[in-house]
């Protein structure tokens, strides 16, 4: 198995390749077929998913992770390096990209089959794979930093893959630029931690910025910089995974993103782009772990994300929407329990999430797909008769995300044992309400949509099997994956105590939701105008931000500019003035010497005057 791990790196470039081959497949036949696509695509992720589970296996009896570098570039004493490092957390995040991204491709032919960009949907799609596996193989935080910056890309052009509606565009944009403000924390953060740690670095020999060796190098910044610096410098960093992993308050451009695609939404919210930020968090543990006060902020954070998120999504109507702040809300809990220092239960939870919200989010697409673009719960009901598979696939969605025995319950219960343990019982109470309201809005769309008597004005029609039976196969792990001890494999020495009694109030608040849903699932609830976090961003931009750049712009148009205009005036006119007197001609010079001459003496013979009349 050695040489799949030595290898590694072939994992991100197969995807590479499969986008090369597509955007250039007018010249090489691919778009005469559109299975030709597809099959490329499927075979290279395929690949990928069959060495990463050698890689997987192969770690299982490694003492120590294996990375491999070369050198980049060179500057002064600064070097970069470029490689791939292979230890559980990246097998894990490996196993999970390739397993849910191949399952996601094959129901994407069923679900784009007609659309006229069937083969720009996949090359974007591979694009996005590499992206994101390459973050996932990284060694250092410089080429980290360089695939997140490619995942950002990759999302903005799936988002806005149907361009020509406005609202995909304008959702498309949304994201890129909320993204860019997270990412320059991100970037101000690593060179701060460079600047400060280079002589560590040089004195070590390793890989610059690189992961193996953060924890001394955060001691060595916390020592030098002193802990106010350090905490601006971790904060900074932590500002990337805030914007990535849609926390509040930038949160608000993943429930837009649902203008892409359905399976887009599946992808990005399962286990490419959101969960970049959560294993970025996991990967820089070290740099967070040494300042008490950054661990504080991330998990308040995370907390508050997990609340607003869900009480956001008791509102929704619309079926994406709903699952969009579920995933915004579960993103919170793993973040959460990373900064109550509960890094491993917050990656278990990430990897079952993986699995059952990319379910739940095919399963949406599959019923808006039978209903012609319906996506407003309203307008639908008694779906399970038409669209079975899908309905008892999405209702073990229901059940695993809920923590109701499947595999979210698992998850869940190593976060509020992790939060339990750091005697964070303020978070654990916001922890276990959100599983109150998580078991409400599921069952609340759950019922809306396949219970009861339809009341929308479409002929409902079953989803293609092309589309059933990536549901049916995420349905496994969906349910059994929590029996897996997977915290205990990211990190063997992380063990959390909880009392007996928090697995049944966690049970019985979830059990809660679904009888609330059950009696208020035909009720609308209006949206919470208060919570709409666009409305406060709006009204700085429009009262505050733009008042003071008016201002900035005509001080800088003015002052500024006015000062250094004057200057040139002045040189200019001092000049014409001089350019005037030099014509070149003997009778000019001596008739303005002469005229000079003549008022000089009219200015004596005045001067005179004056003096005896005084």
């Amino acid at each position: 198995m050695g040489f799949f791990v030595e290898n590694a790196g072939i994992i991100a470039a197969l995807p590479l390749w499969v986008f090369l081959i597509i955007i250039l497949g007018r010249n090489l036949a691919v778009y005469e077929d559109r299975r030709i696509t597809l099959l490329l695509t499927c075979a290279g992720t395929f690949t990928g998913l069959i060495w990463s589970l050698f890689i997987l296996f192969w770690t299982f009896g490694a003492n120590e992770p294996f990375s491999s570098n070369i050198t980049w570039l060179e500057a002064g004493a600064i070097k970069l390096s470029f490689g791939w490092l292979v230890d559980n957390l990246a097998a894990l995040m490996l196993v999970v990209v390739t397993s849910v991204s191949l399952l996601i491709q094959v129901y994407s032919h069923g679900y784009m089959h007609k659309d006229d960009g069937y083969h720009r949907f996949f090359a974007y799609l591979n694009l996005f794979n590499f992206s994101m596996l390459g973050l996932v193989l990284s060694s250092n935080l410089f080429q980290i930093y360089i695939f997140w910056e490619l995942v950002g890309v990759s999302s903005y052009l799936l988002i806005g893959f149907w361009f020509t509606r406005p609202s995909a565009a304008k959702a498309a944009t949304k994201a890129f630029i909320i993204n860019r403000i997270g990412d320059f924390g991100l970037l101000v953060g690593i060179i701060a931690f460079l600047f400060f740690s280079l002589n560590w670095w040089a004195a070590s020999g390793d890989v610059y910025l690189g992961f193996t060796s953060l924890q001394p190098a955060a001691e060595y910044v916390l020592n030098t910089a002193g802990p106010a610096i350090y905490f601006l410098i971790a904060l900074a960093i932590f500002f990337g995974p805030i914007a990535k992993s849609a926390q509040f308050p930038l949160h608000t451009w993943l429930p837009d993103a649902m203008e892409g695609p359905t399976p887009i939404s599946a992808l990005i919210h399962a286990a490419t782009m959101v969960a970049a930020g959560v294993y970025l968090i996991a990967r820089a543990y070290p740099i967070f772990e040494a300042s008490p006060e950054v661990m504080t902020v991330i998990a308040w954070v995370g907390a508050i994300t997990a609340l607003l998120a869900a009480v956001i999504a008791v509102t929704q109507n619309d079926i994406k929407k709903t699952l969009a702040y579920s995933t915004c809300s579960q993103l919170g809990y793993m973040v959460m329990a990373m900064g109550a220092g509960a890094m491993a239960a917050g990656m278990f939870h990430l990897t079952t999430h993986a699995y059952f919200k990319a379910m739940l989010f095919l399963c949406s697409g599959a019923v808006i797909h039978g209903l012609r673009d319906q996506q407003d719960m309203r307008y639908m009901g008694g779906l399970r008769k038409h669209m079975p598979v899908v309905a008892y696939t999405y209702l073990t969605g229901c059940f695993a995300i809920s923590g109701l025995l499947l595999s979210g319950f698992w998850s869940k219960e190593k976060i509020f044992s992790g939060l339990y343990s750091a005697h964070e019982h303020f978070l654990l109470v916001i922890a276990l309400i959100v599983a109150l309201l998580t078991a409400f809005y599921m069952f609340k769309s759950y019922f809306l949509t396949f219970e009861g008597e339809y009341r929308g004005h479409a002929h409902p029609h079953n989803a293609p099997k092309v589309m059933t039976v990536p549901l049916i196969i995420l349905a496994v792990p969906s349910a059994l994956l929590g029996f897996v001890p997977i915290d205990e494999y990211v990190k063997h020495s992380e063990h959390h105590h909880a009392a007996w009694w928090l697995p049944v109030i966690s049970i019985g608040i979830a059990l809660a939701g679904v009888e609330l849903a059950k009696l208020f699932s035909a009720r609308p609830v209006g949206p919470f105008r208060l919570l709409n976090m666009d409305m406060y961003y709006y009204w700085f931009i429009d009262n505050i931000f733009l008042p003071l750049s008016g201002l900035a712009a005509a001080f800088d148009r003015y002052v500024i500019d006015g000062i250094v205009n004057f200057v040139g005036w002045k040189k200019r006119f001092e000049g014409w003035l001089i350019r005037s007197l030099q014509t070149g001609q003997v009778q000019t010079y001596l008739t303005v010497a002469f005229c000079g001459l003549v008022g000089l003496m009219l200015v004596f013979v005045l001067l005179q005057w004056l003096w005896m009349l005084a």
